[in-house]
């Protein structure tokens, strides 16, 4: 009887280790003494997840029984691991070497830890491996040359990370790679030209690093190329022609280098581009005309840096056009009306240049438009009323050119400008009383805008303060030049017959308000020469002490 009850109790224990023992097949010992390595290199107890892994009945090596590993979070496995994806799960440590001996592996998803050390070169065994990504780390160290043996990887992702020394060559051998992701490290050393070699390669990253020499024209071969990031680097030379002909990029950014020379009239090409950054490099001669081909243009960035000539009136064929940065070049000529035409356009910056002629009235056909920059150009005439129309507008900085005659009361009308926030007009040559629907901008910051250094005035109590809560420093009369004379049209200090003789010129015409046109006797800004001016003109006739702006 006892030895009866004896084998049933051994049979109970019997059922419960069969039980036990996972319907999977174990993986091979030595990808779960690798599974085990990067558990306990990466501080694994305190990973934000780490189920399964140590889930009870643990084997001799402390952790779940072998064959369970395919329920380990971030661990897929058939016959072989297959994927680990412990991506942001508070991994912290190395990355071990052990883990090039997960010969079936296809993804390796580390990005988002707070991994340290360098990348193992034994990772370049992996050589089925499709998707590698450490992003986001802090790991140090070369990028391995190993790298260059996984022949079957689409996406290589190193970047945020704390990375030194060059770009391998032998990434040149990646023929299958779609993505390579390197920038925001710090990289040193050239581009190096068997990057060309990636054919396939549809995402190119290698912005924010150090990076110095030309860049490389083979990049031109790689024409699946959808981006191309570089900015912010030390790259030296001209801009490749071959750039010319990537046909399927859709951005590209150059910005923040060294880089001189011309833009290639080859950019023209790219007719899929959205976005062309080249801001800040030491770029000259004039702007390619062919960049007007450019009909799917959201962005245009071609600021600081020291190109001259005039603005291509092409340009007013991008449409799509939402930002157009020119400024802080050496750009001369007036300011193309075509532009008028870019009906999405948000912002318009031509600072700091050399502009001359008169604002286009038909930049008052921008109806999105938010920035308006022209400051600090040579801009001569009026202001147009017509910008009055830019009911979207929020910055018009007009100030340090040479702008003369009265502020359109029209541009201030109620129901024009309802957004504006910030109006400086300082530093122009602007004359007379200022017009009483100034009072209309309400939507105007308290002490953000700037009416100093022209010939303004006002006898109206309630528009002068008005003025004054609006203007940087709470006086914008103060800072006002000594009032010029209206008929001092010559600017030599007198009311004579020299200025007659200007102001006669246009007498009795009414088209003065037209595009092109600029009358010099229409001082009441009404689009007629007639006795409203003359009036106006005849108050100081004969006076020789007029002020010389």
């Amino acid at each position: 009887m006892k030895k009866f009850i004896m084998l049933g109790y051994l049979g109970l224990i019997f059922s419960g280790i069969l039980t036990a023992v996972p319907a999977q097949a174990a993986i091979p010992a030595i990808e779960r003494e690798a599974l085990i390595a990067l558990y306990n290199s990466t501080n694994g107890d305190e990973w934000r997840n780490n189920s399964g892994w140590k889930t009870p009945p643990l084997h001799l090596d402390g952790f779940a029984l072998p064959g369970t590993e395919d329920s380990w979070y971030g661990v897929t496995c058939d016959d072989n691991v297959t994927t680990i994806n412990l991506h942001h799960n508070e991994l912290s440590g190395s990355i071990p070497p052990d883990l090039g001996n997960f010969i079936k592996m296809t993804a390796l998803h580390l990005y988002l830890n707070q991994l340290n050390g360098s990348i193992p070169p034994e990772l370049g065994n992996l050589t089925n491996l499709e998707w590698l990504y450490l992003d986001g780390n802090q790991l140090t160290g070369s990028i391995p040359p190993e790298l260059g043996n996984l022949t079957s990887l689409e996406v290589l992702c190193l970047y945020s990370n704390q990375l030194t020394g060059s770009i391998p060559s032998e990434l040149g051998n990646l023929n299958n790679l779609e993505s390579l992701q390197l920038n925001n490290n710090q990289l040193t050393g050239n581009i190096p030209a068997e990057l060309g070699n990636l054919t396939n390669l549809k995402w190119l990253y290698l912005n924010v690093n150090q990076l110095s020499g030309s860049i490389p024209p083979e990049i031109g071969n790689l024409t699946n190329l959808v981006i191309l990031y570089i900015v912010g680097n030390q790259l030296t030379g001209t801009i490749p022609l071959e750039l010319g002909n990537l046909t399927n990029l859709q951005k590209l950014s150059l910005s923040s280098n060294q880089l001189t020379g011309n833009i290639p009239p080859e950019i023209g090409n790219l007719t899929n581009l959205v976005i062309l950054y080249l801001v800040g490099n030491q770029l000259t001669a004039s702007i390619p005309p062919q960049l007007g081909n450019l009909t799917n243009l959201v962005y245009l960035y071609l600021s600081s840096n020291q190109l001259s000539g005039s603005i291509p009136p092409e340009l007013g064929n991008l449409c799509d056009l939402k930002d157009l940065y020119l400024y802080s070049n050496e750009l001369t000529g007036s300011i193309p009306p075509e532009l008028g035409n870019l009906s999405n356009l948000e912002r318009l910056q031509l600072g700091f240049n050399q502009l001359t002629g008169s604002i286009p009235a038909e930049l008052g056909n921008l109806f999105n438009l938010k920035d308006l920059f022209l400051y600090s150009n040579e801009l001569t005439g009026s202001i147009p009323s017509e910008l009055g129309n830019l009911t979207n507008l929020e910055y018009m900085y007009l100030h340090n050119n040479q702008l003369t005659r009265r502020i359109p009361p029209e541009l201030a009308e109620e129901g024009n400008l309802t957004n504006l926030h910030y109006l400086r007009i300082n530093n122009n040559q602007l004359t007379g009383p200022l017009p009483d629907e100034l009072m209309n901008l309400t939507g105007l910051y308290n002490y953000q805008s700037d009416f100093c250094n022209n010939y303004l005035y006002t006898d109206n109590i309630a528009l002068r303060d008005f003025i004054n809560t609006k203007q940087i420093g709470g006086d914008w009369e103060s800072c006002q030049l000594p009032l010029k004379c209206e008929c001092d049209i010559n600017d030599d200090g007198k009311c004579d017959m020299q200025d007659w003789l200007l102001f006669g010129e246009d007498w009795g015409r009414t088209d003065c308000n037209e595009a092109g046109v600029d009358c010099e006797c229409d001082l009441n800004g009404d689009g007629k020469c007639d006795m409203q001016d003359w009036l106006l003109f005849g108050e100081e006739w004969g006076r020789t002490d007029c002020p010389i702006p």
